[in-house]
């Protein structure tokens, strides 16, 4: 029995591993920011439409749910998403802003112009600065704020149609 020991606690470990793995949901990464507000630096504004000022802090202000995508030309996955975020744009309930991740001006422009602008705002992130500070993992990743500038929800990954807005 005393030779199996080492055999049984091997397959409780694995048992434990794999249940774990199987209930978790992966694209929803908790992070110490829920229920703080919004890191605010000093991004360069790029493709301002709406807004009679073009500062990520006053758009911040306004009293309305805003969803913060953080994204890039080269970026795969934010091709798949970007359908999502169009349809998204044509609702008035919220204000979606793109923090534009390490690229090119150039690229985003390219992009935005070649599959439409869903944003109400974008910002520039080329030293991927708001990005740390956001503790982003990689692009695309969106978070939710809520009316108060407090963020309430974090998600890794595309959004997709599974996504609750």
């Amino acid at each position: 029995m005393r030779r199996f020991l080492p055999l049984i606690i091997l397959l409780g470990v694995i048992t434990l591993f794999l249940f774990g793995t199987f209930k978790k949901n992966t694209r929803v990464i908790p992070t110490p920011l829920i229920g703080q507000e919004v890191p605010i630096m000093g991004l360069e504004t790029k493709f301002y439409e709406d807004f009679q000022k073009n500062d990520l802090e006053d758009v911040l202000k306004i009293d309305k749910i805003k969803i913060i995508n953080f994204w890039a030309s080269w970026c795969l996955p934010c091709e798949v998403e970007h359908p999502i975020l169009m349809g998204l744009s044509k609702k008035s309930d919220f204000i979606i802003i793109g923090v534009n991740y390490k690229d090119t001006e150039e690229g985003s422009a390219e992009f935005l112009n070649e599959k439409g602008n869903p944003y109400d705002l974008v910002v520039i992130d080329d030293e991927g600065m708001m990005g740390i500070e956001m503790g982003l993992t990689g692009v695309p990743e969106t978070f939710v704020v809520n009316e108060e500038g407090k963020i309430i929800y974090r998600i890794v990954g595309p959004i997709n149609n599974e996504n609750k807005f």
